[in-house]
């Protein structure tokens, strides 16, 4: 299973903060992976050129690489996605199984002998659209999705036990998603189309993210072939306030029937044409 190569369309440089929305001149500022770095395949880009400070670049590179090496570490490497540090490439990682007593041991494995899984979430929609107030909200409600190879998970842990591999920060989640959407509404709407309301989730001054990020209450839908990631606009998102805010949905991994995520970036302040309609999609190659 490898991924095909491909490049996210095109922005100007925002030289600016997005996050901060520090400009001071002589200040440096950094290219933002819309989709992070290590979700891509070889060959493929996708950023904001110019769009965050040091500062707030360290904050963002901090939870995704908790995100890249924990949730989709495994993955990653089977797919062949990029990474900045190829030497940790094809090497051990320890694995730990759960015994039919419950005792726990450890095995260290080759990625290759491990299955193919990749973990996802169905949530509840945003806390802002099931008319919730900001800060009711710390946990998000739903329930855990893994989706792996077929016959791989039963031959690797036949007796129908468990195992633990990597780890999984809900928050640390919720903020990637909140920063892939931040950083592509600007790019593609524009600053002036909407009040945004995810930087301070996005630098951890706010933990409340299940009410501007949740899931699709239609549940999973069908895989889509081909494609690696998916964003577009929500058709509709409109809060008990009567308020219609820009939001986006977001699929990781979206040839695996993974879930969706709902995230309100803001209060729209002009309508998304149709030119914003759909981004070029990535995908998997046969």
């Amino acid at each position: 299973m490898t991924a095909a190569s491909w490049t996210g369309e095109a922005f100007p440089p925002v030289d600016h903060c997005i996050y901060a929305h520090r400009d001071e001149e002589h200040t440096p500022f950094t290219d933002e992976h819309i989709i992070p770095f290590g979700l891509l395949p070889k060959g493929g880009d996708w950023f904001l050129p110019k769009s965050s400070c040091l500062k707030c670049n360290a904050i963002t590179t901090r939870f995704e690489d908790t995100c890249l090496r924990g949730t989709f570490g495994v993955f990653r490497e089977h797919l062949d996605l990029k990474t900045r540090r190829k030497k940790n490439r094809n090497k051990p990682r320890e694995v730990w199984f759960k015994g039919p007593d419950g005792s726990d041991s450890k095995q260290e494995m080759q990625v290759a002998d491990i299955p193919r899984y990749c973990l996802g979430f169905n949530w509840l929609p945003p806390g802002i659209l099931r008319g919730q107030s900001p800060t009711s909200e710390l946990n998000f409600s739903g329930e855990t999705v893994l989706r792996y190879a077929r016959g791989e998970l039963e031959k690797f842990i036949p007796d129908k036990h468990g195992f633990r591999l990597g780890s999984v920060r809900m928050l640390d989640f919720a903020r990637m998603l909140a920063k892939i959407a931040h950083s592509y509404a600007i790019g593609k709407c524009g600053e002036n189309a909407f009040e945004p309301m995810l930087p301070d989730l996005i630098l951890g001054r706010d933990e409340h993210a299940p009410y501007l990020i949740g899931g699709d209450p239609r549940g999973t839908p069908p895989a889509q072939p081909r494609v690696l990631h998916d964003i577009y606009p929500m058709s509709a998102a409109i809060g008990d306030d009567g308020i219609t805010y820009l939001g986006f949905v977001i699929r990781l991994f979206a040839f695996w029937e993974t879930p969706t995520y709902f995230v309100i970036v803001g209060r729209k302040k002009w309508r998304v044409g149709p030119r914003n309609e759909r981004l070029a999609r990535s995908g998997p190659s046969a």
